[in-house]
């Protein structure tokens, strides 16, 4: 479960430029920044995670490339420990090092699937299904916008504190603290939506 823990609570298991100073109030809306990151059928990228865990001096701090389509996330962490996520909203599966792939079973981690369902509609733009689990405070500046959601759906609601979201055209940052006070932040870069079909090489990598 340490993999999960880390790579998932995302952070269970996806900022270039941070907000700085007071906000400056443009005509942006969530609908707006919704409808846009709804527009790529394909997402890939790398990321840097930090995580702070309160009995531990050192955040743990991992890092990767993921790949986000419409089948789902496809999650490689190659340090300090290579390993593989993949989730569809359906299901798990998670690979360390070179070992056999291992399906997480939904009575055995109940919060695994509802955070994957709830990160794969943040990624994919789905506000209804954004609205249905969380409060939503949504923030325009200048150049980048802010989302910030806290749960109201259980378990998540049970885990989870509040969800911190950054971004422009793609989410940039992502900042989930816990209700033990443990923080996880995700750092997106090298985004790229083209091409905006998937490559036979990137379809098998869903195939585990």
């Amino acid at each position: 479960m340490r993999l999960v823990r880390n790579s998932v609570v995302f952070a269970a298991l996806l900022a270039v430029s941070a907000f700085a100073g007071e906000a400056v109030q443009t005509d942006e809306t969530l609908q707006d920044v919704v409808a846009r990151l709804a527009t790529h059928a394909v997402v890939r990228g790398k990321f840097r995670q930090s995580r702070e865990i309160a009995l531990l001096s050192r955040p743990l701090e991992s890092s990767g490339s993921f790949l986000l389509s419409d089948l789902g996330l496809y999650w490689r962490q190659e340090l300090p420990l290579a390993s593989v996520l993949i989730a569809d909203g359906e299901r798990m599966v998670q690979q360390v090092d070179d070992g056999p792939s291992q399906s997480l079973e939904v009575a055995e981690h109940p919060m695994v699937l509802p955070f994957s369902r709830v990160f794969l509609s943040i990624f994919n733009g789905s506000e209804d299904e954004l609205r249905e689990n969380f409060d939503i405070v949504f923030t325009a500046g200048e150049h980048n916008w802010k989302i910030v959601l806290t749960p109201i759906s259980y378990p998540l609601s049970e885990a989870v504190h509040t969800i911190i979201l950054r971004g422009r055209e793609y989410i940039e940052e992502l900042t989930v603290i816990s209700r033990s006070s443990d923080e996880t932040m995700i750092q997106f870069f090298d985004l790229q939506a083209l091409p905006d079909q998937l490559t036979e090489h990137e379809i098998q990598l869903y195939a585990r």
